[in-house]
C-alpha cells in the first residue's frame, strides 16, 4: 500500500513538472530573461534517438518518459562490457545526474555571485543551488540502496531528487521570472524523472534485473 502511494505521489510530481514553465523554457527561451542569464546555453539534448544506440539500452530507454535523454546521458556512463539491465542503466543514469548536477551547481553559483545578477534572480537561484547540493549528496544513498537491494529506500531517495528539482522551479515561478539556466535545469529534471521510471517501474531486485 505504501509503495503504491509513493508511486502515485511520484507520478503526480511528474505531471506538475512537465507543466512547469521551466520545462517549456528549454525549447522556447523567453525574451524577458535577465541580462545575467546570457551565459552560453547550447542545446542539451538531440531531437531523436541515435540510430547507433545499443539495442539493449534502447529497449530500456524506450520505456521511460524521455528516451533520447536516457540514451544520450546514461550511455556514456555504462561500464565497458557491462551487462545492460535496468539496474546497470539506473546506476549509469545516477552517475550522469551527478555530473549534470555538478555542472548546474557550478553555473548557478557563478551567476549568484555575479554582482550584475539582481537579487530578484539570486534569491530563487540560491534555492536551486541548495537543491543541486542535495542531489549531489543523495547520490551515494541511491547507490547504496541499489547495492543493498532495498527497493523502499531506493524509491524514497529517487523521489527526493524530484522534490529538490521542483523546489527550484517553484522558486522561479513564485518570483515570476525565468531561470538563467533553463536548458541545463530542464535536462537535469528529465534525467531525474528517467531515473524514477527505471527505479520504480523496471528494477526488480527479486528477479535480479
Amino acid at each position: 500500500m505504501e509503495m503504491k502511494l509513493l508511486t502515485l505521489l511520484i507520478l503526480f510530481s511528474f505531471s506538475a513538472y512537465t507543466a512547469s514553465p521551466l520545462v517549456a523554457l528549454a525549447s522556447s527561451p523567453s525574451e524577458s530573461q535577465s541580462p545575467s542569464s546570457s551565459e552560453d546555453q547550447p542545446p542539451q539534448t538531440v531531437s531523436k534517438i541515435p540510430s547507433n544506440a545499443n539495442s539493449k539500452l534502447k529497449k530500456i530507454c524506450q520505456e521511460v518518459n524521455h528516451p533520447t535523454e536516457c540514451i544520450t546521458t546514461a550511455g556514456p556512463f555504462l561500464r565497458e562490457n557491462a551487462d545492460i539491465t535496468p539496474v546497470t542503466v539506473l546506476q549509469a543514469e545516477i552517475e550522469a545526474i551527478d555530473s549534470k548536477a555538478k555542472e548546474a551547481f557550478a553555473k548557478a553559483t557563478k551567476l549568484a555571485a555575479d554582482p550584475s545578477t539582481s537579487k530578484t534572480v539570486s534569491v530563487p537561484l540560491n534555492v536551486c543551488i541548495d537543491g543541486y547540493k542535495a542531489i549531489l549528496k543523495n547520490k551515494q544513498a541511491i547507490l547504496d540502496a541499489i547495492s543493498k537491494h532495498d527497493a523502499d529506500e531506493l524509491n524514497m531517495d529517487l523521489s527526493s531528487n524530484v522534490d529538490h528539482i521542483s523546489q527550484c522551479e517553484d522558486a522561479f515561478e513564485e518570483a515570476k521570472i525565468n531561470s538563467p539556466i533553463p536548458e541545463l535545469h530542464s535536462l537535469l529534471g528529465k534525467m531525474i524523472f528517467n531515473s524514477i521510471n527505471i527505479g520504480v517501474d523496471m528494477v526488480d531486485f527479486e528477479n535480479k534485473n
